[in-house]
């Protein structure tokens, strides 16, 4: 009979390796984990483990070191961004060795979302996701109803989502959800056409009606109850008309009888809106008035809309006259009825702007307005003009003719020109500002260009030894076909170290190889007033003669004046040393006219203002005066009062000194920049 062990005696007679293995494991364990903690204790400078935030970037290396290794870095980076909770191995190396550590993501974060207001038709039932939108999370979403609208029946329901990430994390969403069969409201523009009924409806129905819905309703700002019936279930919806457009309108000239009683109505025009517009003044007008008035007018609609227009009102006894547009001035006979008065004026008026004008005028000693309305019916004539023109040389419409129109025109070619064609026709046209248009037919002749540009301002001069010359101020060249060319200057004979006569060629040359040149001699001399004595003497006159606050164009008239007045004529100068001169005529006030130009001019270079001498051409007498430019180009500048007293000749053009002589400031033209051909106008808009 076999014997049945107990179980002690089993375990006694139990194999040896299992004995031993039951013994050695727990020692085994404690050594992990004593090794462990020496291992954290030897190397505290590592974290075991760092935190973050699901969704977060990974830490860089430091978040790891309890103090700072300027050698520390992953041997086991973690991943730049975990897309799941957990915890994640990685390897820090500082200080020479590399020490594991663990990457902890949590998910502690719930869901966020916000909640839409819906409206949908009766028996459509809509899955949650479909009441939720901006739906923010790092992980997987579970998107459930916690409390469900009923879809079936017509009602207003608040839908309550839940949303669950794959942490557990939970959060709640309300939405409001219209089961309906049709709209609560529509809301239209007053004005715009009657709603279609499927406007009003909420889902698709096969039998349909609905109240009717008047014009009157549509132009009328309110609510308006509509009855709808959808498969024979009836409901009720409201029609919102409102007005929200303010009206639109245009002010207008309006003239009356002085004391005449004027309505807002009548100062306005082309009053549109979709309701009534009742206009009312911003402010009364004054019926007594004399003046031009301006008066704004408040446009209000049936929705409380406004705009505000402004009018012009005038109160006065002389009617509106139309004029065609014209650069001669307008006459008084043409405003007022011959016989109606003694004595009339009015300031010059030149009617050149097309447009509504009004005008002072004063009649038999009382001041009356009047209101002139400039027409522009008349097309700009167009005449050619004469002069080379270039093969290859393209130009603007405008350089072939002449244009008189009083407004300001546009000028173009019809065709572009073949400019590789010597002749052919060619049409311009021009287009003034009221759209009055002209056309001119010619035939155009282009030529090659055979002629050399003309050198202007090369001429002899003197020069101090010693000093800088600058070879190239006031110096051009013009070219019929290439404009402005380049000028050079050639001065290898020049020694500008010692006394005498050296020559100097300037040269230009256009683009089709054409070259013009011309020798000069400048002479050097030594200079008997050095510059520092003539800056000091300079900046004296300078500081008497002119203020801080003073313009260019301010400062180079006080100059003038100055001189023009303290500089008594006599006949004794230096004409060959400028510089010595100027400073012998501020200092001595006499002087003849060279002495004149000398002193202007010294005091002229402190200033921003350009200089060039001028000498007259002539074979009897000398004179000597200067050109001056201010940026409005260059004027003549003859501040000498020796001639005669009257003539001011302080920045003229050559057709204003030629009309007090033809010979005091008689010139030669090529050796000079140059001179403008509009008159001075006192530097405004330089």
């Amino acid at each position: 009979m076999r014997q049945v062990e107990t179980g002690e005696k089993q375990m006694q007679r139990q194999p040896l390796w299992r004995s031993v293995l039951t013994g050695i494991l727990p020692v085994f364990a404690l050594v992990l984990a004593v090794s462990f903690v020496l291992l954290c204790v030897a190397y505290g400078g590592v974290r075991a483990f760092v935190t973050i935030e699901l969704g977060e970037n990974s830490p860089e290396v430091d978040a790891f070191l309890r103090k700072e290794f300027p050698d520390a870095e992953y041997r086991l980076a973690p991943e730049e961004r975990y897309t799941s909770a957990g915890n994640y191995p990685v390897r820090v190396y500082a200080d020479g060795r590399t020490v594991p550590a663990v990457l902890k993501i949590r998910d502690t974060v719930a869901p966020t979302a916000k909640g839409i207001e819906t409206t949908v038709p009766v028996g459509k039932t809509l899955s949650p996701d479909r009441l939720i939108k901006g739906l923010r999370d790092e992980s997987v979403v579970k998107i459930t109803y916690e409390s469900q609208p009923d879809f079936d029946v017509v009602g207003d329901y608040e839908a309550v989502i839940l949303l669950e990430d794959a942490g557990g994390n939970k959060s709640r969403v309300s939405s409001a959800v219209h089961v309906r069969t049709v709209r609560d409201e529509v809301v239209m523009e007053a004005g715009d056409s009657a709603p279609d009924a499927s406007a009003f409806l909420v889902g698709a129905y096969a039998d349909i009606t609905i109240s009717p819905i008047t014009d009157a309703m549509l132009r009328e700002p309110g609510e308006y109850p509509i009855r709808i019936t959808t498969d024979g279930i009836e409901a009720e919806s409201r029609l919102i008309v409102r007005d929200t457009v303010p009206p639109q309108g245009e002010g207008v000239t309006f003239i009356a009888q002085p004391g005449e009683t004027v309505s807002a109505e009548q100062l306005v025009t082309g009053v549109v809106d979709e309701t009534e517009v009742t206009a009312t003044f911003l402010s009364e007008p004054d019926p007594g008035s004399l003046d031009s008035q301006t008066v704004g007018v408040v446009l209000t609609d049936r929705g409380g809309n406004q705009t505000t227009v402004y009018a012009t009102l005038l109160f006065t006894n002389i009617k509106p006259v139309e004029i065609e547009a014209r650069i001669s001035q307008l006459d008084i006979s043409e405003l007022l009825e011959e016989g109606t008065y003694a004595e009339a004026s009015m300031d010059p008026f030149i009617p050149d702007d097309p447009g509504l004008h009004v005008l002072a005028v004063t009649i038999d000693g009382k001041r009356n307005l009047a209101l002139v309305d400039v027409r522009d019916t008349t097309p700009p004539v167009i005449e050619t003009t004469k002069g080379k023109r270039y093969l290859n040389t393209p130009v603007a419409a405008s350089e072939l003719v002449k244009v008189t129109d009083p407004t300001e025109t546009e000028v173009s070619f019809v065709s572009e020109p073949d400019w590789t064609q010597k002749s052919q026709e060619v049409t311009v046209a021009a287009t003034d500002t009221s759209g009055n248009r002209s056309e001119k037919t010619f035939t155009l002749k282009l030529v090659p260009d055979t002629d050399p540009p003309v050198l202007y301002g090369v001429r002899d001069r003197y020069c101090y030894t010693g000093e800088p010359v600058a070879y190239l101020a006031a110096v051009s060249a013009w070219d019929d076909c290439d404009g402005t060319v380049d000028v050079t200057v050639d001065t290898s004979m020049v020694n500008g170290e010692k006394s005498g006569d050296y020559p100097v060629t300037y040269s230009a040359t256009d683009k089709a190889g054409n070259t013009v040149t011309k020798r000069v001699f400048f002479r050097f001399v030594t200079a008997q007033v050095d510059e520092r004595r003539a800056q000091e003497v300079a900046e004296k006159y300078i500081a008497k003669i002119l203020t801080d606050d003073m313009t260019l164009a301010e400062q180079v008239e006080a100059i003038y004046n100055y001189i023009f007045k303290n500089m008594r004529y006599s006949s004794r100068s230096n004409k060959w040393d400028w510089r010595g001169e100027a400073v012998r005529g501020l200092t001595t006030g006499r002087g003849d006219c060279f002495t004149a130009y000398a002193s202007a001019r010294l005091l002229l270079e402190q200033t921003d203002a350009q200089v060039v001498g001028v000498q007259r051409m002539s074979e009897t007498s000398r004179h000597y005066w200067m050109l001056v430019n201010i940026g409005t180009g260059w004027y003549h500048f003859d501040a000498c009062s020796a001639w005669t007293g009257k003539y001011r000749c302080f920045m003229w053009t050559d057709a204003q000194t030629r009309r007090i002589s033809k010979s005091y400031w008689r010139y030669d033209k090529t050796l000079y920049p140059p001179v403008a051909t509009e008159p001075y106008n006192g530097g405004n808009g330089s």
